[in-house]
C-alpha cells in the first residue's frame, strides 16, 4: 500500500508540474520532492552541464528574435534548456552520476556588442531571481528538480555574486574621485541595457541617488591581476562589479539565492569567481542571521537540507612542489582562526597537476606531492570537487590522449573529493562547449547520447566501483611509488576502516614499468583486480616483506582491493 501511495503522489506531482510548465508558472506546492534532505556529499558523483549546449527539450524557446540565436556560432545561443536536461536524466544516471550541476539558469544579457559574445552560458545576469527565457520557465526548473529528486539525484545550481552582465563601461578614462566622469551605458546590450532587478538596476552614477546607493564599484576593467585591490573591486573583463561590502547588496544576494532553495529545492551551489569577492562576504552569505534575508545555511536548513554544499571557484593552480595558491583556496573555506566560511572549493591545484602529469610529461612525483599536500592544507578535501576539465579550460582531449584521460578518470574516481564529469567527456568531446544535441553548436548534425560509447562504458564502470566501495570516497591516501625524473609509475593506497585499495598507473607512452613497492599490507594479502586499463586483470599477493611486484604497460591503470584485516 505504501508503494501505491508513493506512485500516486509522484503521478500527481508530475501532473501538477506539467500544468504549471504549460502555463509558464511556478508550481507553488509543498511536495517533498522539492525539499529533500541533503546527501552525504562525499559519496556523490557530479555531471556538469552547460545547459544551452546539452539538450533541447523545448524548441519553441530557442530563438527570442533578438539576434542572439545561431547554433553555427559559438558566441550565441544554441537552444539547450531545462526540459532538455530533464529528458536526459536517465542517460546521466546510467553513467553513474548522482547529481547534476548546471550553469546559471537566471535571466541574462543575451548579447554584448562590446565583445561580440552572448550570455548563453548564464554568467551575465540581468535578474538573479528569474529564469532566462531560453532556459524555460520556473515551472520547468521545478519539474527538473522534482524529477531529479524522484530519481534519487541532486541539483547543483551555478551562481554568481561578483558581477552582473556588461551594462556600463568607462570610455577613454576613469576618475576615481568622480565615477560619473567617463561612465557610459552599453546601449547595444540585448535584451536590456540595465539589470531589471532591484537594487541591481541602480547602476548609473550620473544619478546622485544611485551613486550614493553604491550598489556597484564604479571602476574600470582589471588590468593587473596581481593587484588585490583591482581583483576585488574592478570589473572582470567588462562585467559590472557588485559592491559586495554594501549591506544592501549582501542582503539582495542572500535573498536572490535563498529563493532558489525555497522555490526550486536546489541542493547545492557552485559559486563563480569566488576569488574576486572578499572572504568576509561569504561568511555573511552563508551564515547571516538577518531575519528578512537569512544566510544560505539557514534557508537550506529551513527547507530540510541540513548538509547544504556550496563550493567556490578559485581559478588558480600551483607550480610543481608549491602550494601558494592552495593556501589561498583554503582561506575561502576557513579563516585564520579556523572558522568555517565556504564548505568547499573546486580543487584547481589537483586539476593543474593532473594535466601536467597525464599529458604534460611531468614527473609523477609531482602528483604524489599534490595529493599529500591537499590532504594537509585543505580542511575538507573530501568535499572539494575534483575534475579533469570544464567550460573555462580546454577539454582534456583537445591535446591529451584517450589513455591519459582514462587514467585521469581512474584517479579522480579513487581519490578524496567529489568527482565531476564535464558533459561530453563520455562521448570523447574535444570542442570545449560543443553541443550534445544535433541542432546545437559543433554537433556535426547528430545527437551524442550514445550509452554504448567506449568512454561512457568506461566511466560507468568507474562510477560503479566508487559507489560500491567507500574506501574511495572516504579513504585516506598514502603514496607508495612515484618517479621523480619524468613520466612513469605512480601508485597509492587508499585505506578506510579495514578495507584497503591499491591504485597504480604508468604515465609513460614508451616505457613499460616493472615495479616493486611496499604496500603497508599484511604478508599474504590478496588484492583482487577491479579495474585494468591497457593491461591484464591479474590479482596481486603481498609478499613476506609487505611488497608487491607489478608490471605496468605503457599508459596503463589498475585498481586492486583487499578485504578486511589487510593492513598491518
Amino acid at each position: 500500500m505504501a508503494n501505491l501511495r508513493t506512485l500516486a503522489r509522484r503521478a500527481c506531482s508530475t501532473l501538477v508540474v506539467a500544468i504549471a510548465t504549460a502555463c509558464g508558472t511556478s508550481i507553488h506546492t509543498n511536495t517533498a520532492d522539492l525539499s529533500v534532505p541533503s546527501p552525504d556529499w562525499r559519496d556523490q558523483i557530479v555531471y556538469f552541464v552547460v545547459t544551452d549546449r546539452f539538450a533541447d527539450g523545448d524548441p519553441t524557446n530557442d530563438n527570442q528574435d533578438a539576434g542572439e540565436f545561431d547554433p553555427t556560432n559559438n558566441a550565441k545561443y544554441s537552444g539547450g534548456d531545462l526540459r532538455g536536461i530533464e529528458q536526459k536524466i536517465a542517460y546521466i544516471q546510467q553513467l553513474g552520476a548522482t547529481a547534476i550541476w548546471l550553469t546559471p539558469p537566471v535571466a541574462n544579457q543575451w548579447w554584448d556588442p562590446r565583445v561580440n559574445y552572448g550570455g548563453y552560458h548564464g554568467y551575465w545576469a540581468s535578474n538573479f531571481m528569474e529564469v532566462d527565457k531560453h532556459m524555460g520557465s520556473l515551472g520547468d526548473y521545478q519539474a527538473l528538480s522534482i524529477a531529479l529528486h524522484q530519481a534519487g539525484m541532486y541539483l547543483i545550481q551555478d551562481i554568481v555574486v561578483n558581477h552582473t552582465g556588461d551594462f556600463f563601461y568607462y570610455n577613454d578614462g576613469w576618475n576615481p574621485n568622480d565615477p560619473a566622469q567617463y561612465w557610459a551605458r552599453n546601449t547595444g546590450s540585448v535584451p536590456t541595457t540595465a539589470p531589471t532587478q532591484s537594487p541591481f538596476d541602480m547602476d548609473d552614477p550620473t544619478d546622485p541617488a544611485q551613486r550614493v546607493a553604491a550598489i556597484y564599484h564604479w571602476t574600470p576593467d582589471i588590468s593587473d591581476f596581481n593587484d588585490e585591490n583591482q581583483l576585488l573591486n574592478y570589473q572582470l573583463y567588462g562585467l559590472d562589479d557588485l559592491n559586495t561590502e554594501n549591506p544592501t547588496v549582501r542582503s539582495a544576494l542572500r535573498k536572490s539565492y535563498g529563493y532558489w532553495i525555497s522555490t526550486v529545492g536546489v541542493d547545492a551551489f557552485r559559486i563563480d569567481t569566488a576569488f574576486y569577492v572578499p572572504q568576509a562576504f561569504f561568511s555573511d552569505f552563508m551564515y547571516s542571521t538577518d531575519a528578512t534575508a537569512p544566510g544560505i545555511e539557514q534557508v537550506a536548513q529551513a527547507n530540510g537540507k541540513q548538509n547544504f554544499l556550496a563550493f567556490g571557484e578559485g581559478f588558480a593552480t600551483d607550480a610543481p612542489y608549491d602550494d601558494t595558491n592552495s593556501k589561498k583556496i583554503e582561506s575561502y573555506m576557513a579563516d585564520s582562526s579556523g572558522n568555517d566560511i565556504l564548505p568547499a572549493m573546486l580543487n584547481y591545484p589537483l586539476y593543474g597537476t593532473l594535466g601536467d602529469v597525464l599529458h604534460g610529461g611531468h614527473p609523477t612525483a609531482e602528483l604524489g606531492y599534490r595529493i599529500a599536500d591537499m590532504m594537509q592544507v585543505f580542511k575538507r578535501p573530501y568535499l572539494m570537487p575534483t575534475f579533469l576539465d570544464n567550460h573555462d579550460v580546454d577539454r582534456f582531449l583537445a591535446d591529451g590522449s584517450v589513455a591519459g584521460l582514462q587514467q585521469g578518470l581512474v584517479l579522480i574516481m579513487t581519490l578524496p573529493g567529489i568527482p565531476v564529469i564535464y558533459y561530453g567527456t563520455e562521448q570523447a568531446f574535444t570542442e570545449q562547449r560543443g553541443a550534445m544535441f544535433a541542432g546545437g553548436y559543433a554537433s556535426g548534425g547528430v545527437d551524442h547520447f550514445d550509452t554504448n560509447a567506449p568512454l561512457y562504458q568506461f566511466i560507468a564502470q568507474l562510477t560503479a566501483l566508487r559507489r560500491q566501495n567507500l574506501v574511495f570516497s572516504r579513504g585516506t591516501p598514502a603514496i607508495l611509488d612515484q618517479d621523480s625524473g619524468g613520466p612513469g609509475a605512480f601508485a597509492y593506497r587508499m585505506s578506510y576502516g579495514d578495507v584497503s585499495a591499491v591504485v597504480a598507473i604508468n604515465t609513460s607512452d614508451t616505457q613499460p614499468q616493472m615495479r616493486t613497492f611496499a604496500t603497508g599490507l599484511r604478508a599474504g594479502t590478496l588484492l583482487e583486480n577491479e579495474t585494468a586499463l591497457n593491461g591484464s586483470a591479474a590479482p596481486l599477493v603481498v609478499a613476506a616483506d609487505g611488497t608487491v611486484s607489478v608490471t605496468l604497460p605503457v599508459r596503463s591503470a589498475f585498481v586492486w582491493i583487499a578485504g578486511p584485516n589487510a593492513k598491518i
